[in-house]
């Protein structure tokens, strides 16, 4: 089997940051690409979304929050579906191998027990969209667990003018 980098994103809007550098890197080390979209256990994202649930669970009405946060979880299934697409025509394109995984919960837990049964990833691609939120604990657990390099991939800065 060939060895081949794993590129770990968040399920949403942004799931497709790093993916160029990712694909760039895998054709320069002639390598294939394992692809992880993890969702956290918590998807509402839209502070209107947010907002919205938290009226209806204080009004009491349980069976409208759920539909809410039901729906907007569908929405980003739906579009991170379409991206996958995307992902999945890139490689293609450039003749690489793309094997895409897509899990539920917590980033560092679900990366490290990925990692258990494939010896042949030999490194990890952490997307943009991971630390948007400012919360690095994440990536240091990753660094803490895993053996493998890992490469956090930024946004590029914007130049002040």
């Amino acid at each position: 089997m060939n060895n081949k980098i794993l590129f770990v994103t968040k399920g949403g809007e942004n799931c497709d940051e790093g993916f160029s550098y990712v694909l760039e890197l895998a054709k320069t080390l002639n390598t294939d690409i394992e692809l992880l979209i993890i969702y956290p256990g918590h998807m509402m994202s839209a502070f209107e979304d947010i907002m919205t649930a938290a009226a209806f669970a204080e009004a009491g009405d349980f069976k409208t929050m759920k539909e809410v946060m039901d729906s907007e979880q569908e929405a980003i299934r739906d579009l991170v579906e379409k991206k996958i697409m995307g992902f999945t025509e890139r490689s293609r394109e450039t003749a690489i191998s793309l094997t895409c995984h897509k899990a539920n919960g917590d980033v560092a837990t679900i990366t490290k027990d990925f990692m258990k049964g494939r010896p042949y990833i030999d490194m990890v691609l952490i997307s943009p969209s991971l630390s948007e939120s400012g919360k690095t604990a994440d990536i240091k657990r990753l660094l803490k667990n895993i053996s493998k390099p890992i490469v956090h991939i930024s946004k590029p800065l914007s130049a002040e003018i």
